[in-house]
């Protein structure tokens, strides 16, 4: 039977979402026209805030840099097509927080870098420095287009294809001087994008029930196989898993948390470290509420599309365009929803796009152009050279996101460039806060090794998905209800097509470790660092730990050093200071012996 694709009837704003949307934007622009005019232009305000921001904005900050609009967009979606053991993503980031808090954070509160890169030359030397450096601002830059292209998709299902490219070069432009206002900025707009994502997605959660109850969603779900509590495959290639979700996602969200440029300038702009604390355990609680809400209405999505999968009828392109769809057809009973949802994702991408363009421009600055500066240059003149480079990394985002057709393949490369470099950036850093013994020549062997490994099963993969020897396993999706064409055999076919390419791949062992999951990249990338830089570090010497400022360690390790037995049988100067009565009796025997001298 031939497949015919349903029609589906185009989405538009109604005037209230317009003018909810010119809301939104006014917000925005003002953000950025008070902070054009009250501002800081000072690198410790721009960077920083000064220091002195509140636990309030700077945890509904934190929880903003969770909601971008790959999330609002993609969890639902996963949901959808494989399940709820996404659910467990909850566990990993409370492990996150918690290794954060007690590891992490207590030395760069202390040390106090204006970026954190340059903990790296404290540490180990110059070269680890710049090359953490180059990593950082290499997967920044792919991933920037990536942010606003997602809403860009989301937008040509309410306007037409010119009018949604408009709308992303405008989250863009906002999003580039928003950046150039400093932190203050950015933690302003994520408060904004905090209020508007609760509602953007709890909303639809509710009212998605009112026509069916929460009984029958459930019962649909679980009759599709969607209550996913527990998922113990071992297989590699799953990628969503209970281990996958709980082990490889830590790895990734711990670079984020924990290390990342964008996240440890707002836990440095509160005063105290336990006010850092608090703002990492109120946020947690706030990210796992809204990854809670996404799943919820992942469920409700699975319960109107249960029986007829947009998808296979042809009533959307991709399955990213599933929540808007979805939205569009509720719309009919509840007007304004999906203009709401659409204006959460702006938002969440423009507070995203800010804070990476923010991030980016300090570290390119203090990392590159810094050094090479007089020093007695004054702090206003760094503080219009980050603003400067903010522009010019927002003019390159816009030329991208205005210039590509389709960045579908760029996404997916960018997000495992972000991966590689997220897990050896996160065991470089792990090997220097918690390894007392870990030198140079560890960390430098570490760190290449962990890239030329990332790297080859990242080809090896990306050849794989292309040559269609892996793919990525879903839950079944039927179109029998549609009413319209039985399309049963269309997945059928699929699914015959899924397993005979598994059959080939497990007749090739070599092609068998590509299939390892894109989640477990950062993972490998982190244990590798550890697994060749501690052997490395003992065999080329130990460091000289002794010599090194204890806030370098995290307050484990530094507990370690300080029950440490004393190895040398008598004192000696370079242990301990000698008090006074031990240099006058050394005065008395040298003037002695000048005296016998002199005699003689």
């Amino acid at each position: 039977m031939r497949n015919i694709p349903i029609p589906s009837s185009p989405i538009y704003f109604n005037i209230a979402e317009y003018c909810l949307f010119g809301i939104t934007l006014g917000v925005i622009i003002g953000i950025i026209v008070y902070f054009m005019f009250v501002n800081d232009n000072s690198v410790a305000g721009f960077v920083f805030g000064g220091k002195n921001m509140s636990v309030v904005s700077v945890t509904l900050a934190l929880i903003a840099s969770h909601l971008t609009s790959i999330t609002l967009l993609g969890v639902p979606v996963e949901i959808y097509l494989r399940g709820t053991q996404y659910w467990a993503s909850a566990l990993s980031l409370i492990i996150v927080t918690i290794l954060t808090a007690f590891i992490y954070l207590p030395v760069f509160h202390k040390l106090q870098l204006s970026s954190s890169f340059e903990y790296l030359e404290i540490r180990f030397s110059t070269h680890t420095r710049t090359i953490g450096a180059v990593l950082f601002v290499v997967s920044k830059l792919m991933l920037l287009p990536i942010v606003p292209y997602v809403p860009l998709l989301a937008f040509r299902l309410v306007t037409n294809p010119l009018a949604s490219r408009i709308t992303a070069l405008i989250c863009v432009v906002c999003s580039t001087f928003i950046a150039t206002g400093g932190l203050r900025a950015i933690i302003s707009i994520g408060i904004v994008t905090t209020f508007l994502s609760l509602a953007g997605t709890a909303l639809p959660s509710g009212l998605a029930l009112l026509p069916m109850g929460f009984k029958r969603m459930w019962e649909i779900a679980e009759n599709g196989g969607r209550l996913v509590f527990y998922d113990a495959d071992p297989e590699l290639a799953h990628h969503t898993s209970f281990f996958v979700v709980t082990l490889a996602l830590s790895t990734n969200w711990l670079w984020k948390v924990a290390l990342s440029q964008s996240s440890l300038q707002k836990l440095l702009a509160v005063p105290t470290i336990n006010k850092a604390r608090i703002c990492l355990a109120v946020s947690c609680a706030g990210v796992i509420l809204m990854k809670l809400l996404s799943c919820f209405l992942g469920l409700a999505l699975y319960a109107w599309y249960a029986s007829c999968d947009p998808l296979l009828t042809g009533q959307i392109k991709k399955h990213e365009q599933l929540v808007p769809h979805f939205l569009n057809k509720l719309a009919t009973m509840f007007p304004g929803i999906c203009g709401i949802f659409i204006i959460a994702i702006f938002s969440a991408s423009t507070g995203c796009i800010a804070s990476i363009i923010n991030s980016v421009a300090g570290v390119m600055f203090e990392e590159f152009i810094r050094p090479w500066m007089p020093q007695h240059t004054s702090e206003l003149t760094c503080c219009r050279i980050m603003k400067l480079l903010c522009l010019l990394v927002g003019s390159y985002c816009a030329g991208v996101v205005w210039m590509a057709q389709e960045l579908d393949k760029l996404q997916h490369v960018a997000s495992g460039v972000t991966g590689v470099t997220a897990g050896t950036l996160l065991g470089l850093f792990t090997l220097g806060t918690v390894f007392s013994r870990a030198n140079c020549s560890g960390a430098l062997s570490g760190s290449l090794l962990s890239l030329v490994l990332c790297g080859w099963l990242l080809i090896g993969a990306e050849n794989a998905l292309a040559t269609g020897a892996l793919t990525f396993q879903g839950k079944p999706l039927l179109t029998t209800g549609c009413g319209k064409a039985n399309y049963t055999h269309v997945f059928k076919n699929l699914t015959t097509v899924v397993h005979s390419a598994t059959s080939q791949l497990k007749t090739k062992p070599l092609q068998s470790l590509f299939r390892i999951s894109f989640t477990y990249c950062p993972f490998a990338g982190a244990l590798t660092v550890l697994l060749i830089g501690v052997p490395m570090s003992y065999v080329t010497g130990k460091s000289k730990t002794e010599s090194m400022n204890p806030d370098v360690f995290c307050p484990l390790t530094q507990s370690f050093l300080h029950h440490l037995p004393d190895t040398s049988s008598a004192p000696s100067i370079e242990t301990r200071a000698p008090n006074s009565q031990e240099v006058y009796m050394a005065l008395d025997e040298a003037l002695k012996h000048l005296k016998e001298v002199i005699d003689r």
